[in-house]
């Protein structure tokens, strides 16, 4: 099992915002959500396109380029361009330290 790693602070990322993290070679978004930190792939399973630019509200991501809907804490797809989910990591916060297992 894999160990978790340290990817940022809990002051580096805003309410219904995300940072983008390169870990073990795999582009992560780590957002911040109703008070939660959760992290994602940085990848829309409808056209491979990046989600960093996407709007986060309410537990959700919305891809930049159309629009389709992801549930952050599952990686569930919400729309009709596409019923593949995101990967999704589990998060972790330790002393202020936001940690994730790839």
């Amino acid at each position: 099992m894999s160990e978790f790693v340290t990817v940022a602070s809990t002051n580096d990322i805003e309410e219904n915002k995300a940072l983008v993290k390169n870990v073990d070679g795999m582009s992560v978004l780590v957002c911040q959500t109703g008070g939660e930190f959760l992290a994602v792939e940085n990848r829309c399973s409808h056209q491979n396109k990046p989600l960093a630019e996407g709007r986060i509200r309410n537990g959700y991501i919305f891809c930049p380029v159309h629009g389709m809907r992801f549930r952050l804490s599952t990686g569930e797809a919400i729309g009709q361009l596409t019923d593949q989910p995101i990967r999704v990591f589990e998060s972790r916060v330790v002393d202020e330290q936001i940690q994730l297992r790839i």
